[in-house]
C-alpha cells in the first residue's frame, strides 16, 4: 500500500489539471496524478492503487457519469470514492444521478481551494480509519481462529462477519455526512462570531447541504435498521413455527396468490404442476416463507428491469413415497458461476448498496435443511434463468425442546 493518499483528476482540459497539480504540490500527504478522459482513468485505476476520484462530469466520449458506472462494475474499483466535479450539470436530477452511481461528492466549479482540501483530508482521514478498522477485523480474525473450537463458535463467526461488513457502508455514510456537517457548520459558526457578513446565497448553500446531508443520514440509518430488524426476525421467528399437517397444492397456491397480489412484474406469468393429495406432516409457515423468498428472489432478481417472465412451479413424490420434490424454474437474467456458489451465503447480494439484504435464498437454506429437514439446490447460467430444486420429506424431523 501507498504511504500517501493517491488522488486521481479526471479532466479533459489541462489547464483545470495544471490548477489540481499546483494546488496539491505543496502537499506532501497526498500524491495526486491525473487523466485526461474517463478511459485513461479506468486504464489508471487498474494499473495502480487510487484512494480518491476526482471525476469531471462533462468529457467528450465517455463522461464522467459513465465513468463511474465502468469503476462501480468493477470489483478492484468499486470501493473507490467519487467526487463530481461540474460546472455546469449541477441541477437535483444530475446531483441524484451522481448519488446513485456511487458517488460520495458533488462540487460546483469554480471550487474554492480551501474547500477541496478540506474535502480531500476528510476522505483521507476516513480512508485511514477505515484501514485501521480493517486491520481491527485481521487481528480479530486471527484472534477467532485460535477460539474457532467448538460447532458453535465456528458457525458464529461468518454470521458476525457478514452482519459487521453489511453494516459497515450505512455506518460509513453516517460517519462522513456527520463529519462533513460538522465542519461545514463550525465553519460557519466561526465566521459568524468573527463578524463577517454572510451573503444569502451562502447560507441557502449551507441550508441546502444540512437537507442533503440529514436525508443521506436517514436513508442510512434506515438501510442499517433494516438489516438489524432482518436479522432480528430470523431470531425470533425461529421460534414460532407451527407444526401440523397440510396439502402441498394448497401451500403453493396461496404462495403463488400472495405474488400476484403485490404486481411486481406486470406480465409475469406462473405455471405450476402440483398433484392434489400430497399432504405433508410439516410446518407450512415456514414452507411458505420458503415460497415467498424464492418467488421474491425472482421477481428482484431475474426480472428486475422487466415487464414480463414465466416461472414454473412442479411438484411430484419422490422414489420410496417418503419424500417430496419441488422445482422452481423462472426464466429470468440467470446467475453467474460466482453467485450460484455463493447463492445460499448469508447476506451476499449482488444488488449490493441498493436496500438488498442478502439474506432470502440464506433463509431458505436455513429453514429447508435445518427446520423441514430437506436440501436444496440451484442450477443457473447467465440469459437461461435459474432453476432451484427442493427435497423435503414427507414428515419433518422432530424438533429437540
Amino acid at each position: 500500500m501507498s504511504e500517501k493518499f493517491v488522488v486521481l483528476a479526471v479532466d479533459d482540459r489541462d489547464s483545470n489539471l495544471f490548477a489540481l497539480r499546483a494546488l496539491f504540490g505543496g502537499l506532501p500527504e497526498f500524491d495526486l496524478i491525473t487523466a485526461g478522459s474517463g478511459e485513461e482513468a479506468l486504464m489508471t485505476t487498474l494499473q495502480r492503487e487510487v484512494h480518491l476520484v476526482l471525476l469531471d462530469v462533462n468529457m467528450p466520449g465517455m463522461d464522467g457519469f459513465e465513468t463511474a458506472e465502468h469503476l462501480q462494475a468493477v470489483e478492484a474499483t468499486r470501493d473507490i470514492p467519487i467526487v463530481f466535479l461540474t460546472a455546469i450539470a449541477k441541477a437535483d436530477a444530475f446531483m441524484a444521478r451522481g448519488y446513485a452511481l456511487g458517488a460520495v461528492d458533488y462540487l460546483a466549479k469554480p471550487i474554492e481551494d480551501n474547500l477541496l482540501i478540506s474535502r480531500v483530508r476528510l476522505y483521507k482521514r476516513l480512508y485511514e480509519n477505515r484501514r485501521a478498522l480493517i486491520d481491527s477485523f485481521d487481528q480479530l480474525r486471527a484472534a477467532q481462529h485460535r477460539l474457532l473450537q467448538t460447532e458453535k463458535l465456528a458457525a458464529l463467526n461468518p454470521m458476525v462477519v457478514a452482519v459487521a461488513h453489511e453494516l459497515n457502508t450505512p455506518i460509513g455514510n453516517c460517519q462522513l455526512m456527520t463529519s462533513t456537517l460538522h465542519e461545514e457548520t463550525t465553519a460557519l459558526l466561526a465566521r459568524w462570531r468573527s463578524g463577517q457578513n454572510l451573503r444569502r446565497s451562502e447560507l441557502e448553500a449551507y441550508l441546502q447541504a444540512n437537507v442533503e446531508g440529514s436525508t443521506l443520514l436517514a436513508r442510512s440509518l434506515d438501510s442499517a435498521a433494516h438489516i438489524v430488524a432482518r436479522f432480528k426476525e430470523i431470531a425470533v421467528r425461529e421460534q414460532s413455527w407451527t407444526r401440523g399437517s397440510f396439502e402441498l397444492h394448497r401451500a403453493v397456491e396461496l404462495a403463488i396468490g400472495t405474488m400476484r397480489g403485490r404486481g411486481d412484474v406486470p406480465g409475469l406469468a406462473v405455471e405450476w404442476d402440483v398433484p392434489p393429495g400430497l399432504l405433508l406432516d410439516s410446518y407450512a409457515d415456514a414452507l411458505s416463507q420458503v415460497f415467498d423468498e424464492l418467488l421474491a428472489n425472482a421477481v428482484q432478481h431475474g426480472f428486475e428491469g422487466r415487464d414480463s417472465g414465466l416461472i414454473r412451479i412442479e411438484a411430484e413424490p419422490e422414489p420410496g413415497g417418503r419424500s417430496v420434490r419441488l422445482r422452481f424454474i423462472d426464466n429470468g437474467s440467470g446467475m453467474s458461476p460466482e453467485t450460484v456458489a455463493k447463492a445460499f451465503d448469508p447476506f451476499y447480494t449482488t444488488r449490493f448498496g441498493q436496500g438488498r439484504s442478502g439474506l432470502g435464498l440464506s433463509i431458505c437454506h436455513n429453514l429447508v435443511v435445518g427446520l423441514l429437514g430437506g436440501e436444496i439446490g440451484v442450477r443457473s447460467t447467465p440469459g437461461t434463468g435459474s432453476h432451484f430444486s427442493i427435497s423435503l420429506p414427507l414428515s419433518a424431523p422432530q424438533r429437540a425442546s
